[in-house]
């Protein structure tokens, strides 16, 4: 690890310490606490005392009934404690329903009352081990084939899920602009990743200078167009729920949308950034007589093949995240003309298209922007 590294990583531990602090002064005393009454713990299985389930005709797996449990508390104040549950969240719906087996954990809500006895209900499955294992294997994948360059990339993310968990979030729920919030946080990311990554070199200011022009860029298209086609940001039952909640946060629920966009389109449009100035310079390093103009051709080049990749990589993640939508359109039948206008599918669209859009238009951004610092390195040498 080099001098710079760790520079950067000591200006990443202050960041981390900065948001920190900022959360829980500036957020945790402002916000409104909801549910206070209610807490969440985890509770284990240990018999299944009687079932009587009926499985849906048309849809397997899917059960309509009750559960006679007994349960072990695992956490929480009640910590220990066995009793008997009756399991009534089985009601025919494949999201909400918990279909319980022994030895399962699964997740209590605890209402505290008046009364001696607490009521409890099972609330969902207890899947939080499973995130926590892939999380460690995706670290040590991360570690083990990248070396340093994979610990760098593992503390810029980290940063990356601090600055929006920390600052974008809450900010948010403060009333500023998610788009101005959404683009400060690209910024930092963008900066401290790419450092990072590339250290502190002509290399990586072409890549930062790029990416946060490509990534404004599909931010303002995405902008514009939502005005123009009087899309209104609400796609789905999360964001119907924000508008219940407005009278208690003063949330910018239109925003949300287009900082969505720019958010989800950084990592591809960081990527090709990168790869771009990567190539310049690498070709420059090995071939240092070409001119300012075969350069920028080169990066040209090679930025037509990242295209292909990377703008699939942006609309396939719209589109998987749409699928559900495509599923119910083809189910109803419902006609071409009509379903492109709606709010949903046009959201869908737009989103996917600006942020393909700025990733293209990064291609001759970051080429230009590289043959710019190669240049003046030239002239400065010269003198």
């Amino acid at each position: 690890m080099n001098k710079n590294q760790k520079i950067l990583l000591t200006i990443c531990c202050l960041v981390i310490i900065l948001l920190a602090i900022f959360y829980f002064t500036f957020y945790q005393k402002n916000i409104t606490a909801m549910n206070k009454e209610i807490n969440y713990v985890r509770a284990k299985v240990l018999e299944i005392i009687s079932s009587n389930l009926t499985e849906q005709e048309n849809i397997p797996g899917v059960y309509i009934g009750t559960q006679e449990l007994k349960i072990e508390i695992l956490s929480g104040e009640f910590k220990g404690q066995k009793l008997i549950l009756t399991n009534s969240r089985l009601h025919g719906d494949l999201v909400y329903d918990v279909v319980a087996e022994e030895g399962m954990e699964i997740v209590l809500a605890v209402k505290k009352s008046n009364e001696k006895s607490p009521f409890m209900i099972i609330d969902t499955y207890a899947r939080d081990k499973v995130i926590y294992l892939l999380i460690f294997l995706f670290i040590m994948a991360l570690i083990l084939v990248g070396k340093l360059k994979g610990l760098m990339a593992l503390i810029s993310l980290i940063v990356t899920g601090l600055m929006i968990v920390f600052f974008m979030l809450p900010m948010m729920f403060q009333g500023y602009s998610p788009v101005l919030l959404a683009i400060i946080t690209a910024m930092v990311v963008i900066f401290v990743s790419l450092i990072l990554i590339g250290g502190l070199n002509r290399k990586s200011y072409s890549a930062i200078i790029g990416t946060i022009m490509g990534v404004l860029i599909a931010g303002v298209i995405s902008l514009i167009s939502g005005e123009i086609a009087h899309l209104t940001g609400i796609t789905g039952e999360a964001s119907e729920q924000l508008v219940y909640i407005v009278s208690d946060f003063p949330i910018n629920i239109k925003g949300i949308m287009f900082a969505g966009i720019i958010i989800s389109s950084l990592g591809a449009v960081m990527d090709v950034g990168m790869s771009i100035s990567s190539v310049i310079f690498e070709i420059h390093l090995k071939i240092p007589e070409l001119d300012e103009k075969e350069l920028f051709k080169s990066g040209m080049n090679v930025g037509k093949d990242i295209i292909g990749t990377m703008a699939n990589t942006l609309i396939l993640a719209f589109t998987g995240g749409a699928l559900s939508i495509m599923i119910l359109l083809i189910a109803y039948d419902m006609p071409y003309f009509r379903a492109i206008n709606l709010n949903m599918v046009s959201t869908e669209i737009i989103q996917g298209l600006s942020g393909s859009i700025g990733l293209i238009l990064t291609v001759p951004i970051t080429s230009f922007i590289s043959t710019l610092f190669i240049e003046k390195k030239r002239i400065s040498n010269a003198k």
